[in-house]
């Protein structure tokens, strides 16, 4: 009897897994295949790049009115910036920035523009009507229920807080489509072939004007484009003022004022320049937890406004220093910490071994650097997250932080060449200490009211 039972549950189990992995088949195959090329693309309200996609993407719809496509904003949407989330892990895809776009397997990230990333998106397009067999990207997720709202609100026609742009024109079979049309012979949006004569001559002239504005000739370095140095010019700058940071500036200044007293130039130059490259080493880790945090969130309006209130805080009270300093909350490193790392500093120079001197350098400068985390938070957690709103790859990303970081070592770099040439011994002022935090402040400030309120412009 016993046996009879345990049958039936065994045939009734395999059953239901049969029925089970149907459904699911079933399901995929549904979710996966479309009448119609779907686009799906994903912006950022604000993004100066998701507006120039957004300008060209009608003009595409316009030439292949086969395309469908459907519009998220992310920014302001969390359900659309999980979504978007999803998408990109799916699609293996590195940057967390906006704009997004997804066609049946191919993905892209960014949109320079119409000349230069638009063909790209309509050689998808063109691609998918000539096969017929595009399938909807949104089956790279499986039953992931925010997925499934979607294909609920194209069955009903009634798409929640998203824009829906249908096909208006059934595709064309495969061998309907002219194969040797190339879609970059005619960029969509350019004159037909009857007016080619007519305007090709006036659209270059002002192609080449809009170009000649962004091109200034510079003595000794040549031609530049301003449009590709905004970003780079913009961490040398950033990267340099955070160099002038007035609590790891009295670290070193107080180590080197105690080595003097070796009256050994090597000394000087070895310790100064382990502990900056230390303090360079520490910085880079640290910014890179910043830049992996956001990439990892991706995009979360509320986490860019709390690290613009962040650098609001931290910009006001550094410039209460300079007025009120050190009264009230201030960020400088503690009272009670600087017996602690005079001890060590003394150990370092009274150290007869160069291993064991170099140790305590290096450790010396990581306790440093972790003390001095509230002193000098603001300006790497800023940073990162405008490096993450731009269109950049992992590579990219890191070989900006690297910019950054050397820049930062660079005044302390130059306090070290001081102390080693002049053999002098010299400690900041608390007056230079006032100056330094104001500028720091006020830039913190600035970038912070900036990223509050017009993210947009720092984009590059």
């Amino acid at each position: 009897m016993q046996n009879v039972i345990f049958r039936k549950m065994k045939y009734a189990i395999s059953l239901t897994a049969l029925l089970v992995s149907l459904v699911f088949l079933l399901s995929a195959t549904m979710v996966s295949a479309v009448e119609h090329p779907v686009l799906y693309f994903f912006w950022g309200e604000g993004c100066p790049h998701c507006e120039k996609a957004k300008g060209f993407l009608p003009k595409l719809q316009e030439k292949y009115p086969e395309l469908e496509m459907r519009w998220f904003e992310v920014w302001h949407h969390g359900q659309f910036s999980t979504l978007a989330d999803r998408m990109r892990q799916a699609y293996e895809i590195k940057a967390s920035s906006v704009p997004m776009f997804f066609l049946d397997t191919w993905s892209m990230t960014g949109f320079q523009s119409d000349e230069m990333s638009g063909p790209q998106v309509e050689d998808q397009v063109v691609k998918c009507l000539r096969t017929g067999s595009c399938f909807d990207a949104l089956g790279k997720l499986g039953p992931l229920q925010s997925a499934w709202r979607v294909r609920d609100d194209v069955s009903q026609g009634t798409p929640q807080g998203w824009e829906w742009f249908p096909a208006t024109l059934k595709p064309r079979p495969a061998d309907a489509m002219p194969q040797e049309e190339s879609p970059r012979s005619e960029s969509v949006g350019q004159p037909t072939a009857e007016a080619a004569e007519v305007e090709t001559a006036p659209q270059k002239t002002v192609a080449a004007s809009q170009e000649d504005e962004s091109i200034l000739d510079i003595p000794i370095f040549g031609t530049v484009d301003v449009k590709k140095i905004g970003l780079p010019l913009f961490t040398v700058v950033l990267g340099g003022l955070d160099g002038f940071n007035p609590c790891a500036m009295w670290v070193l200044c107080f180590l080197l004022s105690l080595v003097i007293y070796a009256k050994s130039r090597t000394k000087i130059l070895v310790i100064g320049g382990i502990f900056v490259f230390a303090s360079g080493l520490i910085y880079f880790l640290f910014m890179a937890a910043w830049l992996n945090l956001f990439i990892i969130v991706g995009y979360v309006k509320y986490l860019r406004i709390t690290v613009a209130l962040v650098a609001i805080v931290m910009g006001v009270i550094n410039c209460k220093d300079f007025f009120f300093f050190k009264k009230g909350i201030s960020l400088t490193i503690p009272e009670s910490a600087h017996p602690k790392l005079g001890k060590r500093m003394r150990s370092i120079v009274n150290a007869s071994a160069w291993p064991a001197m170099i140790f305590g350098t290096v450790f010396l400068a990581v306790t440093a650097n972790l003390i001095e985390l509230l002193c000098t938070a603001g300006f790497p957690a800023i940073y990162t997250r405008i490096l993450t709103l731009n269109e950049l790859s992992t590579a990219q990303y890191y070989l900006y932080l690297v910019l950054y970081n050397v820049v930062y070592v660079l005044p302390l770099a130059v306090i070290v060449t001081i102390f080693g040439w002049k053999m002098g011994s010299r400690r900041l002022s608390e007056k230079e200490g006032r100056i330094l935090k104001l500028v720091g402040g006020a830039l913190m400030l600035v970038l912070g009211l900036v990223l509050l309120f017009k993210p947009e412009l720092l984009m590059f």
